[in-house]
């Protein structure tokens, strides 16, 4: 399993919980916006067994009304330094 493969999954999980969603109304909601989604690949997501589309990416930034680049973490560690990701 390659958790580097999905870093936007714990984002995911703490818009939705913001929104007080269940993860069935969240791929109901997703679903309304014509994405093919279910409650366990949400659950795969949020715990990162499973990667991300960058299709899926877009429904999740327009579900949750945000920016695409809100969904992924401000800073990230790589060999050993912090970088920044830039919008």
């Amino acid at each position: 399993m390659n958790y580097n493969a999905n870093i936007i999954g714990r984002n995911v999980g703490k818009f939705r919980y913001q929104n007080g969603w269940t993860q069935e109304k969240l791929a109901a909601k997703m679903q309304l916006l014509g994405c093919h989604i279910t409650r366990q690949i949400i659950a795969n997501i949020e715990t990162r067994r499973s990667s991300v589309s960058d299709k899926r990416i877009e429904y999740f930034a327009e579900v949750f009304g945000l920016e695409v680049g809100d969904l992924f973490p401000k800073k990230r560690h790589f060999s050993g330094r912090m970088v920044g990701l830039e919008a």
